[in-house]
């Protein structure tokens, strides 16, 4: 699953879920337990930067309102 194009916020917080249920259970191979890690680690980041611009977004609009 990496590198698909623009999947939303909401898809990749799940797959991230996923992704922690199955290291939380350690029934993988350690190879795809890294793999699942990495991916799980660019999803967090991705979703990291998803809220910041949000964040940014709602400060440009409450800015404006007032």
């Amino acid at each position: 699953m990496s590198k698909k194009k623009d999947i939303s916020f909401e898809t990749k917080i799940e797959r991230l879920d996923i992704i922690v249920q199955t290291l939380d259970e350690g029934n993988v191979p350690l190879d795809t337990m890294l793999e699942l890690y990495e991916e799980g680690m660019n999803l967090a980041q991705q979703c990291r930067e998803y809220l910041e611009k949000a964040e940014q977004k709602i400060e440009i609009i409450e800015k404006k309102s007032n």
